[in-house]
């Protein structure tokens, strides 16, 4: 405050200006080929010099992203598409990945680069489709996978172990989905967040796993009951970022922050434990999250931005503090996924999508490449937002559930939104003349009826 009104410039600011000067001018350095289908996840490596990407085609590459040289191409042993592959921090020649196909591998490189199937090891597995990794920040030893069973696994790379951190069930006792797990870089890897198809971010401490209950549940006040998250992200202050499915994208106070503005959900909305609901927090709007599975990460040198990708293809980015769009360039010809900040260089970014590519973006641009049309970039996806049009992705939900017995969030009659083996066995009770006034509270044939009903509707 003493140097209020003097023309003095903080460090922080300062900083900050020149960041968002740099921001404006962003544009494509390297296209990185060399995959065979959809690009699903992008990491530099720890010293930054190289960039890991998996694909459809059940590949690992990777690049030189200075020149553009794919250096190393893993044969990995998985039979789905990989949905994330990074580095461990215990060695630079390992490198753990999950994908569709339910396993949790890791591939360790050989002198000059190469990785046969017999230095591939099959770590874990889940039941179901697996989305997400987190490295343990303090264990190099340590890591997280989360996937569409339900089911957290932790892994100690030692001894090739693993065992079941976390069981995810609703109040109905059916799995949910998880899309999303990260540790809290100011927990010393005591706590870890976790999301999936409700609209409940829970955190967890492994000092408490045995309870099965997380220490803290977050949602947003203006979330829609239905809409999901598929993407967690803290920054380097503890903050979280959520990206729900079908709606925006909010950020919650670090763990223990005393300034916000709370209020308990009741514990039917909640289905597990009282979630806090957060009413003064910020919430980025523009982008499109509809179809896929959409990330989500904070940008620049002190984290002062967000970004996300977009059904559109673009590349969003906003202002952290006022929520307002700086930038959205084209990124992908059609949907952009994923976004990931360099770990030294703080405004270079590689991003990817269903584009077989990666892409390379840095601040060499002469002049603002920030889109003219920008306004009507944002209008056309508020408007594709508003009019709902994720109907695909609500089949793929529904179709996955039956054939995996878990729980999702579907459209009801009126349009809202609501458990799926909720929605159908109310309807069958009613179609049998056993509303409300009739039950004799004996759900368990009711919930069983939810998926037979499901699919002779869908038999047309």
């Amino acid at each position: 405050m003493r140097n209020a009104g003097l023309g003095i410039v903080s460090k922080h600011v300062a900083m900050r200006t020149g960041s968002l000067s740099l921001l404006t001018r962003l544009e494509k350095y390297k296209t990185l080929e060399g995959h065979e289908g959809c690009v699903n996840t992008v990491k530099f490596t720890r010293d930054g010099n190289s960039l890991i990407s998996g694909s459809d085609d059940h590949r690992i590459n990777l690049y030189n992203w200075r020149t553009g040289d794919c250096r190393v191409t893993l044969e990995t042993l998985h039979r789905g598409n990989i949905f994330q592959a990074e580095q461990l921090l215990h060695c630079d020649n390992s490198i753990v990945s999950c994908g569709a196909d339910g396993e949790v591998q890791m591939h360790s490189l050989r002198d000059g680069g190469k990785c046969a199937g017999d230095q591939t090891t099959v770590l874990g597995y889940h039941s179901g489709r697996v989305h997400k990794l987190s490295l343990n920040p303090v264990d190099p030893n340590s890591f997280l996978s989360c996937g569409e069973d339900g089911v957290v696994n932790t892994y100690d790379v030692r001894t090739n172990d693993s065992r079941i951190a976390v069981k995810f069930l609703n109040n109905n006792r059916r799995k949910v989905p998880i899309n999303s797990v990260n540790h809290d870089p100011l927990s010393l890897g005591r706590r870890f967040a976790l999301a999936g198809s409700d609209k409940y971010v829970r955190v967890y401490d492994y000092r408490y796993l045995k309870e099965s209950e997380p220490v803290q549940m977050y949602t947003a006040n203006d979330v829609q009951t239905g809409c999901y998250i598929t993407c967690l992200d803290y920054s380097c202050h503890g903050e979280l970022l959520a990206t729900f499915s079908e709606d925006f994208i909010y950020l919650f106070p670090k763990f223990g922050s005393d300034n916000k503005t709370v209020h308990s959900a009741n514990q039917e909305e909640a289905e597990t434990a009282p979630a806090e609901v957060c009413s003064d927090m910020q919430v980025y709007k523009g982008h499109l999250n509809c179809d896929t599975v959409k990330g989500v990460t904070f940008f620049g040198p002190n984290d002062e931005f967000v970004a996300s990708g977009s059904d559109c293809g673009h590349c969003f980015i906003w202002d952290k503090h006022n929520a307002d769009v700086l930038q959205a360039f084209k990124a992908d010809k059609d949907i952009l996924n994923c976004i990931q900040p360099h770990p030294h260089e703080s405004m270079t970014l590689a991003t990817s999508g269903l584009d077989h590519n990666c892409k390379i973006w840095q601040p060499t641009a002469s002049h603002s490449t920030v889109p003219e049309d920008l306004d009507e970039i944002v209008e056309k996806n508020m408007r594709s937002l508003e009019a709902g049009g994720g109907w695909q992705q609500q089949a793929n939900r529904i179709l996955y559930a039956l054939l995996n017995d878990v729980d999702v969030m579907i459209e009801d009659d009126e349009g809202g939104r609501v458990s799926m083996f909720d929605y159908y066995s109310n309807n069958a009770r009613f179609a049998q003349g056993s509303g409300p006034e009739s039950s004799d509270g004996d759900t368990d044939g009711d919930v069983n009826n939810g998926p037979e009903a499901m699919m002779m509707e869908g038999a047309d």
